[in-house]
């Protein structure tokens, strides 16, 4: 198509001869995710010099994928395409070797460091307390510690598990209200500086108060001695109180 532009996914290892089809058609889907735009997207040759995926992008298409782009090297892409990013670079390190995403001028759009990443050192796993919250979605399995399904407000977390006694009172409230799960969780930071979450073992519970917050502000002030009384904007104060780590509850 007139005035379309080629854009080159160079890997610095391998060469067209040497590169398993297998291992290539996992790059070549992980790029079209990360470009996006896939019916504007079209794979065109593999030149030599290293091995460099050659592909084409419409002219309509090209300030679109262009733009994705950035925003993926500033982190901010679609979901999707940061994680193609990752792919790709997790393969490029696996495979002992680096990357660059680049215009077929040679103009760097996005490296990949691969192997020459700098990595995080590893910590844990460890013990830490914490709380999760969230409506109980599931309980239920034959082992001595029961699994427990959270669905808390960012998705579901399959990680929490609890005695047998804590998990009939849990079961009590399925699907109800949303919960505080207290408990000690698991925790683990790879490589890359990820945290994650093994398990989570629930030890208490207490049921959240779902009433809207002005009826709660309507209840403080009716205390005698509260103090509320005297608080001019109320809201700021409980901002406040929130992002005081010091506070006094």
């Amino acid at each position: 198509m007139a005035n379309s532009k080629d854009l080159v996914l160079k890997i610095e290892a391998y060469s067209p001869g040497t590169m398993p089809m297998a291992r290539l058609a996992e790059y070549m889907a992980e790029l079209a995710m990360l470009l996006g735009e896939k019916s504007s997207v079209h794979f065109v040759r593999l030149r030599s010099g290293s091995t460099q995926l050659v592909h084409r992008v419409d002219s309509e298409a090209f300030p679109k994928v262009i733009e994705r782009l950035r925003l993926v090297k500033t982190g901010t892409g679609p979901s999707e395409a940061q994680h193609a990013a990752t792919e790709i670079d997790k393969k490029l390190a696996a495979d002992n070797t680096s990357g660059v995403l680049m215009e077929a001028t040679g103009a760097e759009i996005i490296p990949f460091p691969g192997v020459n990443r700098l990595t995080e050192p590893e910590f844990g796993p460890f013990n830490e307390a914490g709380s999760i919250d969230g409506i109980v979605f599931r309980v239920g399995g034959q082992t001595k510690m029961v699994p427990v399904l959270l669905q808390t407000r960012i998705g579901y977390e399959p990680h929490c598990h609890a005695t047998r006694d804590i998990a009939r009172e849990l079961a009590k409230h399925i699907f109800g209200p949303e919960l505080r799960c207290s408990g000690i969780g698991r925790w683990y930071r790879d490589k890359a500086g990820k945290w994650e979450m093994r398990n989570f073992t629930i030890s208490d519970f207490t049921i959240l108060d779902s009433r809207p917050l002005p009826e709660v502000l309507a209840e403080l002030h009716a205390v005698e001695g509260s103090g509320w009384r005297d608080i001019a904007d109320p809201w700021s104060e409980l901002s406040s109180l929130r992002s005081d780590p010091e506070a006094e509850y």
